[in-house]
């Protein structure tokens, strides 16, 4: 897993990082968002998503490779979206439970503070 993004400076703008990475065995300079170690974790990721796909397809053609993995990827990012919309409604549930349970016991009052799971 890439490591933990300090995406943000301390005034909540954009952290732009640079970095030297090798991706295929070939160097790059990668820029975006994130620290330098944020973007090698990055791509060493890749790397290893498609060294996996190179050992269990056989596939060699540099392009496709990078292809098959890059639906890996995004493959792995919908389903941790899944996971997380049905942890938030649950999440969610559970609150509307807890409240339900204080109103009819006359338990104390209590308001959250900020916004809930799921924007509600």
């Amino acid at each position: 897993m890439a490591p933990g993004p300090p995406l943000h400076d301390e005034a909540g703008g954009a952290v732009e990082g640079r970095a030297e990475v090798e991706i295929l065995g070939e160097r790059l300079t990668v820029r975006g968002q994130g620290t330098p170690d944020y973007i090698r974790g990055l791509a060493d990721y890749l790397d290893r998503k498609i060294t996996t796909v190179r050992e269990e397809g056989r596939i060699r053609e540099p392009t496709r490779l990078c292809v098959l993995a890059g639906l890996h990827v995004v493959d792995e990012l919908f389903r941790s979206r899944e996971r997380e919309a049905g942890l938030a409604a649950r999440v969610e549930l559970l609150l509307d439970r807890l409240e339900a349970c204080l109103r009819e016991t006359g338990g104390p009052h209590m308001e959250l503070d900020g916004e809930r799971p799921g924007g509600a």
